[in-house]
């Protein structure tokens, strides 16, 4: 059974949806099998990567904003499987260092039973 908390973030990240769709950041580079990138008031939270992070934690289809060194960029993790890895430089913009950071996304907790 659904709790009403649940129900809610639900509702919310349907009501976001068109405008992740909407989106499109200069210098992003596409790659729909992994997400997307959106506007950065659809984030419901920011990531700081720093030179000593090796990787990053994230739930399928959750929109993250993820700044390095100072720049930023937002994504929806929309990939292709439930869980997946990839290196964070496959979806990060022209000019961003990544530092060999990993992204692995965990299946969506708002769909498990």
């Amino acid at each position: 059974m659904q709790t009403i908390k649940t129900k809610i973030a639900a509702v919310i990240a349907a009501a976001l949806m068109p405008f992740a769709a909407m989106a499109h950041q200069p210098g992003m580079q596409a790659n729909p099998a992994l997400g997307s990138a959106v506007v950065a008031p659809a984030a419901t939270r920011t990531i700081i990567v720093s030179p000593a992070t090796k990787a990053i934690n994230v739930d399928k289809g959750e929109v993250v904003t993820i700044e390095v060194e100072g720049k930023s960029f937002t994504w929806q993790f929309d990939t292709l499987r439930d869980s997946d890895s990839f290196a964070l430089a496959a979806i990060a913009p022209e000019g961003i260092s990544t530092h060999g950071v990993w992204v692995y996304v965990a299946p969506n907790p708002l769909y498990t039973n």
